[in-house]
């Protein structure tokens, strides 16, 4: 019997010959010594699931996955020839940057819509979500990172994120976003170089990496490894315009930084 059976009760796959798989990897023999992600690139949901009971047009919005951020990741892999790991479902289903059993992990509601899918949700089907969608999605960020460090040379953890400017009643005014926890090496200047280019720039806004970024800490800081996440606003990557304007201002800002002394080291903060 395999791992799945014994946790998930005999349930059949969530994934069926008709699904994308859990994760997707691009450029992974990518020269930079530079880890892209994207933890929430897909509104996909298994067909088993059934929508997890929620309309069709919900999935265009924000609350089940970051509009163009899995674009602009995959047009930076290329630019910055780095591989790249993007998810293969939506947040809805499985919140890959949240740890297991938070509660926000599997959502019973998002942005005050109901999900009745995840509503009253057992530990079973809980736990299949784990390991058919979360488990495979971070053992490629391992397995391609350590690709990438087997070169001799520490690589760098860089996750690509968007934001809704418009969240109930919060004023959300910033282009983007830099969050990041203790390790100052990618953030501070890019910040500051994002500040230079007249962006308004959130440190640690909207959100703060210093309160959750489960992919950032277990990939990046818990190894010694430089990283950070950006938060590029919905309604500037709508279009392929806006996608491929912040695709260029990453690549270039992020192939000076990643050129600075320092970045490639192991440091613990």
């Amino acid at each position: 019997m395999d791992e799945i059976s014994r946790s998930s009760g005999n349930a059949a796959p969530l994934i069926d010959p008709n699904d994308p798989p859990a994760f997707e990897v691009i450029n992974a023999e990518g020269q930079a010594p530079l880890q892209l992600v994207c933890d929430h690139a897909s509104r996909a949901v298994p067909a088993v699931l059934g929508g997890l009971g929620l309309d069709d047009s919900h999935f265009d919005r924000h609350i089940a996955y970051d509009i163009g951020a899995g674009a602009v990741t995959r047009l930076l892999a290329v630019d910055m020839d780095a591989p790249a790991v993007l998810a293969g479902y939506s947040r809805l289903v499985i919140d890959l940057n949240r740890p297991p059993g938070h509660p926000q992990s599997i959502p019973e509601a998002s942005d005050g819509t109901p999900i009745p899918g995840n509503i009253n949700l057992g530990e079973e089907p809980k736990l299949q979500r784990v390991e058919e969608l979360f488990e495979p999605y971070h053992d490629a960020i391992h397995h391609s990172m350590a690709h990438l460090w087997l070169r001799d040379i520490p690589p760098a953890l860089f996750s690509i994120h968007s934001f809704t400017p418009n969240y109930g009643d919060e004023d959300r005014p910033w282009d983007i976003g830099v969050l990041w926890n203790r390790d100052p090496r990618i953030a501070l200047p890019l910040i500051d170089k994002l500040e230079k280019l007249g962006l308004n720039v959130g440190d640690n806004l909207p959100y703060s990496g210093r309160e959750l970024a489960y992919t950032l800490n277990l990939h990046g800081a818990a190894a010694g490894l430089a990283n950070c996440v950006v938060e590029i606003n919905q309604n500037q990557v709508r279009d392929q315009e806006g996608i491929e304007r912040w695709t260029g201002i990453l690549s270039d800002v992020m192939t000076e930084i990643m050129a600075r002394d320092g970045i490639h080291e192991v440091h613990e903060y």
